[in-house]
């Protein structure tokens, strides 16, 4: 049975969003290097693939717009496992399975044929999460790749509280 994992608060994904500040059409890219053996031991956890585990990434903000998402191989797993990427709606809307056992160097990016790269990306109005979605090995707790995530922060400023003398 798949087990979620909230991994939005663990150390090693920590700093890696831009700062927050107000002004509407704020373009960021998110970087997460995700290592495997520090995500299983910061929560204590094995990552199940033949289960379908799902680690919980980061917490995407309301009025966020993702355009895509994009993976880099450092270190393959050893042993074959994949890794989709999507949310809470749609656990492989980035992303399709890809393997995390092929070679180092190995990279590739939403495209077209995804469910949310067909649509240009995707709004989200309230928050959600970015998830990672595991299968084929028992036991994922060797790769090591970072996941790349161009988006647009719609947020407007409140402009009876601020000036934009604080807008950073």
């Amino acid at each position: 049975m798949a087990t979620t994992h909230d991994a939005t608060a663990l150390a090693q994904f920590l700093g890696t969003t831009p700062p927050y500040s107000f002004g509407a059409g704020r373009f960021g890219v998110m970087r997460f290097h995700v290592d495997m053996a520090a995500v299983s031991a910061s929560l204590g956890a094995t990552i199940d693939g033949s289960a379908s585990d799902v680690v919980q990434l980061w917490d995407i903000p309301a009025l966020t717009h993702i355009l895509s998402v994009g993976i880099y191989l450092w270190t393959p797993e050893g042993a074959a496992a994949t890794v989709a990427i999507g949310d809470g709606d749609q656990t492989a809307g980035f992303l399709a399975a890809f393997s995390i056992n092929g070679l180092a160097g190995t990279n590739k990016m939403t495209l077209t044929t995804d469910a949310y790269g067909a649509t240009c990306g995707r709004t989200y109005a309230a928050t959600d999460t970015l998830d990672l979605l595991f299968g084929t090995a028992a036991d994922i707790d060797v790769a090591v790749f970072d996941v790349f995530v161009p988006c647009i922060f719609l947020d407007v400023p409140d402009l009876t509280t601020t000036s934009p003398s604080t807008w950073k």
